[in-house]
């Protein structure tokens, strides 16, 4: 590795923030800086941008890359962008091959290096750090919906990447169903991720509202109390997160625990704190005990996506 130093990337639907990790000032990435797609006509251009601007340009650097989309072979496509990674092409610029992973496994990776004062407790079992003797559900509440496991093995943890995010929407409530026939007038197929988004709380409102539209998702999160169209959707984006996250807890096996990343997940603490999203997450006909036995808690991080990068250049 040289100097030790080397590279770790965010790489999202509309933004990639850079960082190094290594060296003489440890692990933690630093030196990050963020270059908006829309700035740049490739990743590439953007990559020799941040190693021009660090003083870089020319080092061979090892690599790591958090992908908002499935790491499939060289090509990997962006979720949502209009940016392609070129795995081969990131290599000719660094002069070694990169480690690729879905954002959602770094998100994984990450909690495996953080302080407990790092996760902040829902309702129900107090939250412990990740150990290898147990499974876990991670779920990224942003842009997007990632979802990903830490399942233990071998006396380690292993990042399960997915694309859960992507699964058929269910609605279970009045509201739920006025929400997915309110996308379906619209040709929308609709998801998960069509309310558990950003973008879905924005579109959640247009929905409960009769059509009308507000900017952007902090006029919902921050108006609940104050406007009734946002309380109830809010409402309903803890409802459904709490049966999603059960839903995981029982495909993953994740009876240790399930952690809530992203901007929307810390935006909505309270909300979710309250007694709609465990009751939800429980509501089954069987394994209600054993849902209701697992913690769930906030990670309040932001750069979770770099942290995990960092280890996965360790553990390769």
């Amino acid at each position: 590795m040289g100097d030790g130093v080397a590279l770790v990337a965010d790489i999202g639907r509309q933004s990639v923030r850079f960082g190094l990790t290594g060296g003489e000032e440890g692990t933690d990435p630093r030196e990050q800086q963020r270059f908006f797609n829309a700035d740049h006509p490739t990743f590439t251009s953007a990559l020799i941008t941040y190693l021009t601007r660090v003083g870089l340009r020319d080092a061979r650097l090892p690599s790591a890359l958090a992908v908002a989309g499935p790491v499939r072979g060289d090509l990997i496509n962006l979720t949502g962008s209009r940016w392609y990674i070129s795995l081969a092409g990131v290599e000719a610029v660094l002069r070694e091959r990169p480690i690729a992973l879905n954002e959602c496994s770094a998100n994984a990776l990450a909690l495996t290096r953080l302080p407990q004062a790092a996760f902040t407790p829902l309702s129900g079992p107090p939250p412990k750090p990740p150990s290898p003797q147990g499974n876990y559900a991670v779920v990224g509440i942003g842009t997007g919906l990632g979802v990903s496991a830490l399942i233990g093995a071998d006396g380690r943890l292993v990042p399960v990447q997915s694309e859960a995010g992507h699964i058929a929407f269910a609605p279970q409530t009045a509201e739920e169903e006025r929400f997915a026939a309110f996308c379906r007038s619209r040709g929308m197929l609709v998801e998960v991720e069509t309310l558990l988004s950003a973008g879905g709380l924005l579109l959640a409102y247009e929905a409960l509202s009769g059509g009308k539209r507000l900017r952007a998702p902090e006029d919902v999160t921050r108006n609940v109390g104050r406007d009734p169209i946002c309380t109830d959707v809010v409402r309903m984006f803890a409802q459904h997160l709490g049966a999603f996250v059960g839903d995981l807890a029982l495909t993953f096996d994740a009876w240790d625990g399930v952690f809530l990343t992203g901007a929307i997940a810390r935006a909505l603490q309270v909300d979710l704190a309250g007694p709609c999203f465990r009751k939800r997450m429980e509501a089954r006909i069987a394994f209600r005990r054993p849902l209701s036995e697992v913690p769930v808690a906030l990670v309040n991080r932001n750069d979770l996506e770099l942290i995990g990068a960092a280890a996965a250049l360790r553990n390769a």
